[in-house]
């Protein structure tokens, strides 16, 4: 027999599966096919979303502060739905379970290659500092922490206060160093807002986006293009700041953003604070791999493809933010793709190509 608290568990782990729709006739049915429960009504399936929705509010009630109840129904699909996608009624694993876990799998390396037993664990134990979170009841509206593949990475010591001072948006001071010979030593202040794990190609590591502030300015004023990135592996005698700062968004902040119309994590707002995403198009040939690569794995979540009149060629355009990854890219397949438009891009992409070949004549 199914207690109230475990069908509680069961509907909260439904919630977190994006491809389940959550309603009435969908949890009817998913309980009486896996616990034989026989007679769960629509009044139950009200009462137990609203006891889901009073924890979600004891988890989280900064967060329902900001955006209200943190379930809702969605008319378009028949279903409810939690607002965000990383939040839960329950804690998946204790974090004791959690350490265990890491523990185990880190005295057993051996079993692993390639390093992804650590990755394995670094992950473990950034889940377990996401969760301590809660203690300061002052969750963000957006993650935290972004988390890809598997192995070590520079600067993971670094993420434990950086993630108690996003928590807490303390400000801190560090100094930094850029990897060029010319880069002298510098030092910042700001208050970090969240942590960007990266790989891709010499961009590898863990990164952390940046509200930089003036010490004498107690009101911080802040938009996605007034934010910096700096390298954690970089940073360097961190130390907080005892003065509270009061961060002012503008009204659609959300940092992830920042990355969104880009290809990988280099932005030129610093010099550029109205930069915009453009127009890119590039011709692939039918026959080329590289199309059937793109196809399954597209480089950027605006990718459009059309057949032109030749039909041995496609069209690719992408809506983005032209920048040096982006442009390390078309380089490295130039032999398989021809840039269109914009024109000054397919210009400058011409003109490293002639001084490439120069350099084998």
């Amino acid at each position: 027999m199914l207690s109230p608290s475990d069908r509680l568990k069961e509907i909260n782990n439904l919630f977190l599966q994006k491809a389940f729709q959550v309603n009435f006739a969908s949890v009817n049915e998913y309980l009486s096919k896996h616990f034989d429960v026989a007679s769960y009504s629509e009044r139950s399936f009200s009462r137990d979303l609203n006891a889901l929705k009073e924890l979600l509010k004891q988890r989280y009630p900064s967060l329902e502060d900001e955006m209200g109840e943190l379930i809702r129904y969605a008319r378009s699909q028949y279903c409810f739905y939690y607002v965000r996608h990383d939040i839960s009624a329950f804690p998946t694993f204790s974090e004791k379970e959690l350490n265990q876990l890491a523990s185990v799998i880190d005295l057993n390396q051996h079993l692993f290659t390639d390093g992804a037993g650590q990755g394995i664990v670094n992950k473990l134990r950034a889940i377990t500092l996401e969760n301590n979170l809660t203690n300061y009841h002052e969750i963000n509206a957006w993650p935290s922490i972004q988390l890809i593949k598997e192995g070590e990475r520079s600067g993971s010591d670094k993420i434990k206060p950086m993630l108690e001072a996003i928590a807490s948006k303390a400000c801190i001071e560090f100094s930094y160093q850029g990897l060029a010979h010319s880069s002298r030593l510098k030092y910042y202040q700001g208050i970090p807002l969240m942590i960007k794990e990266y790989n891709n190609g010499w961009y590898t590591g863990w990164y952390v986006l940046m509200q930089e502030v003036n010490l004498q300015e107690r009101i911080v004023k802040t938009n996605i293009n007034t934010l910096r990135l700096f390298a954690l592996d970089r940073m360097d005698q961190l130390r907080r700041i005892d003065m509270k700062y009061m961060l002012r968004f503008s009204p659609d902040f959300y940092p992830p953003d920042y990355f969104k119309n880009m290809l990988g994590i280099l932005r030129n707002n610093l010099v550029n604070p109205d930069i915009k995403p453009e127009k890119v198009q590039v011709r692939i040939s039918a026959t080329s791999w590289i199309l059937e690569y793109l196809t399954q794995y597209p480089l950027h979540v605006s990718q459009k493809m059309e057949v032109i009149d030749n039909p041995l060629s496609m069209i690719i355009t992408w809506d983005i933010e032209i920048n040096v990854e982006l442009e390390s890219f078309l380089m490295r397949y130039a032999n398989d793709l021809e840039v269109l438009y914009p024109e000054n891009l397919r210009k400058q992409i011409k003109e490293k190509l002639e001084h490439a070949l120069s350099m084998y004549q």
